[in-house]
């Protein structure tokens, strides 16, 4: 029994082993699946219903009550109703408009208040935006806005409200302006002093206003916060002292020491005060001088050292040819050579220059007296200056003097203004008296240096018979008898170098020409001499044309410049004409060279001048039909010319090596007084003549 019992056990056992995967299993496995589904949404159903007994517990158990985890002004006030919040968030408002922080960047450091921040002192606004906290939206956001404020209620701080915005906006505007600072590029300049100025460059900075007004509100609901860094963005400069190092170098060599430019014996600097007014900093380009500058000064420098070639003086005399005046060479600053010289040098350590100068040589240097070869005479004049003015004697003495000795080389020409030199009183010349065309009006008036035209209009003699080939000649207004030459008239030269009136000639030969001139009693004397070209000169003198008679009334003119009551005659009666002269040369197997010299004159009157004294003068006094010779204050007379003669060979007189000495005037020199426009006439009013044919 006992067996069999324990026989039957074990398949029971084992039925029961298997009652999963076997037949009993699949009795479970074909249970209804509706009945699973409605035991779960059963159970979701009762967990609903749980959810929402509790949900309406805690929306009962926290009304009137902040939801637990919110936050304001950093105190807690879950749990509270807004009574008591009111309280907790009015007595933070007073710690948080009270208290003091430290603001600060750098060196830059403020104390400020809350109050200063504008913290409101009313805290409904902040009780309402606390109290709404879980409770906007739907159910489902209401529930998890409420898990959160449970969960991390620091995420939930109320904050903003407890700040004035325009309050705060005028401290961080305040702020802004104290702290903001502009970049500054490093700088370099030179002062007039000559010194090298120099300021380092510095970065810009410039308040982040959001981000720092973040820092300071919380900074202020935070107690164990003192300081507060603000927020700021620092700008470099583009150019610092790194980048200005190679200028300020530059600077540093041109002011260390003066600029020395050197010629011979002779020195000039520039100082550092004058290269720092030349110069200027352009950034990182370094120093940059002035040129228009520089070449302006090197100019001053230039009027010091040019000097035109001068050409030796010679005398001829008996055969022997004697030294007069020693021969200079020309020199020339090359003032763009000295000007790029100066713009290397300047900001390097060699103050020296030496200044690069052209040397020109003489046509006639001293050494070339053997070259002369003079011969003898070729052509003599001479015009008489008896009974001029003394200041016209000395004028002409003087003139005849500078032009004694002078060589022209073959192919050379030779200038009047040139040789003569300056005109001026500062060159030894006394006023005297000169021919004025103003338009209309042709009058005597005071002239520094009157009477030279009697020099030129003697040298041009010598020339015109000689029959060098003339380049420029100019005749006067008026026709002065005096003048006439051979007895030919329309012979005459004025010359005037600040109207560009000259006298000029080409020795167009293959030998030398020495000028002789001399004062011998009251006449002044040109020779011509050298070797005698072979040419023959013919001249056709000319008819007087288009005659203007003179008027023979007397003229008496007040002239301030002469003392009170003396009298001058400066202009004696001549009729106005026109004359043609033509002059042929002639020379074997070339063609022949003809001269025609047209000179127009104007009528001249009798004009006596009566000194005032510097006191004005009155109106012009006129005596009719009454003519009055004029001294040779201009060279004007009324004396008859000499009668014509036929064109011959004039004894060769001894010049001596130096001029005879010139009179002294006998009478008191006006005052100076400007020097006249003296020019030809031609009709239309030109004032300067043509050059003549040849």
């Amino acid at each position: 029994m006992s067996v069999r019992q324990e026989g039957e056990s074990l398949p029971l056992r084992q039925e029961s082993t298997r009652a999963w995967g076997g037949p009993g299993a699949g009795a479970f496995n074909s249970l209804p699946l509706a009945s699973v589904g409605i035991a779960l949404a059963a159970f979701v159903v009762v967990l609903i219903v749980i959810a929402g007994i509790a949900i309406t517990a805690v929306q009962m158990n926290y009304s009137g009550r902040m939801y637990p985890g919110v936050r304001a002004l950093g105190v807690p006030i879950g749990g509270m109703n807004r009574d008591q919040a009111r309280a907790a968030l009015s007595e933070q408002m007073s710690i948080l408009s009270n208290r003091s922080i430290v603001v600060g960047y750098k060196e830059l450091n403020w104390t400020v208040a809350g109050h200063h921040l504008g913290v409101r002192p009313d805290v409904e606004p902040i009780l309402d935006d606390a109290y709404q906290l879980g409770r906007d939206g739907n159910l489902v956001q209401r529930l998890m806005a409420q898990v959160r404020l449970a969960t991390s209620g620091s995420v939930s701080d109320v904050q903003a409200p407890g700040f004035d915005p325009v309050a705060m906006g005028a401290f961080m505007q305040a702020l802004a302006g104290a702290v903001d600072r502009p970049i500054t590029d490093a700088r370099l300049a030179m002062s007039p002093d000559g010194t090298v100025e120099f300021v380092d460059g510095q970065p810009g900075r410039a308040l982040q206003v959001d981000q720092t007004q973040r820092r300071l509100e919380e900074a202020l609901s935070r107690p164990d916060v003192g300081y507060v860094e603000l927020a700021i963005e620092e700008l470099q400069p583009k150019v610092g002292a790194e980048q200005l190092a190679a200028a300020k170098a530059q600077a540093d060599s041109l002011l260390s020491a003066p600029l020395a430019l050197k010629f011979q014996d002779q020195q000039w600097e520039l100082t550092p005060k004058q290269l720092s007014s030349m110069a200027n900093v352009a950034g990182t380009e370094g120093v940059q001088l002035d040129r228009a500058a520089i070449k302006v000064w090197v100019g001053t420098i230039a009027k010091e050292i040019d000097q035109d070639p001068e050409n030796a003086r010679f005398s001829w005399q008996n055969g022997v040819t004697t030294l007069l005046r020693e021969s200079k060479d020309g020199r020339a600053l090359e003032i763009d050579k000295t000007v790029n010289l100066v713009l290397a040098q300047a900001l390097s350590a060699d103050r020296n220059i030496s200044l690069p100068v052209s040397v020109t040589k003489p046509d006639v240097s001293q050494d070339d007296g053997a070259k002369l070869n003079i011969q003898g005479s070729i052509e003599i004049a001479r015009t008489s200056f008896a009974g001029s003015s003394p200041p016209k004697q000395h004028n002409i003495g003087l003139a005849t003097q500078r032009l004694n000795g002078v060589v022209v080389p073959p192919g050379k020409e030779f200038s009047f203004n040139k040789e003569v030199g300056s005109t001026s009183l500062d060159a030894g010349y006394k006023l005297g008296w000169g021919i004025a065309n103003n338009g209309a009006n042709v009058k005597t008036v005071p002239s520094v240096a009157g009477g030279i035209c009697q020099v030129a209009t003697t040298l041009f003699h010598s020339v015109f018979w000689s029959g060098y080939q003339v380049e420029e000649r100019n005749y006067h207004l008026y026709w002065i008898t005096g003048y006439n030459s051979r007895g030919v008239e329309g012979l005459d030269a004025t010359v005037d170098e600040e109207a560009d009136l000259d006298f000029r000639f080409i020795n167009n030969t293959e030998n030398y020409l020495l000028i002789q001139s001399w004062v011998e009693g009251g006449k002044v004397v040109f020779g011509l001499y050298g070797t005698k070209p072979d040419w023959t000169v013919k001249v056709q003198p000319g008819e007087r044309m288009d005659v203007q008679k003179a008027s023979q009334d007397q003229v008496v003119e007040d002239e301030p410049s002469l003392a009170a009551g003396q009298r001058l005659a400066v202009e004696g009666a001549m009729d106005g004409f026109k004359m043609v002269n033509t002059r042929t040369v002639t020379k074997p197997g070339d063609e022949p060279r003809v001269l025609r010299l047209t000179s127009l004159y104007r009528a001249s009157r009798n004009v006596v001048l009566v000194g005032t004294g510097g006191k004005p003068p009155g109106p012009s006094k006129i005596t009719p039909n009454r003519a009055a010779s004029a001294s040779a204050g201009t060279g004007a007379t009324a004396a008859p010319a000499p009668k014509p003669t036929a064109p011959q060979a004039v004894p060769t007189p001894k010049p001596s090596a130096q001029p005879a000495p010139v009179a002294k005037p006998a009478v008191t020199q006006p005052a100076p007084v400007p020097k006249p426009v003296i020019s030809p006439l031609f009709p239309g009013g030109a004032s300067a003549a043509p050059k003549p044919s040849r």
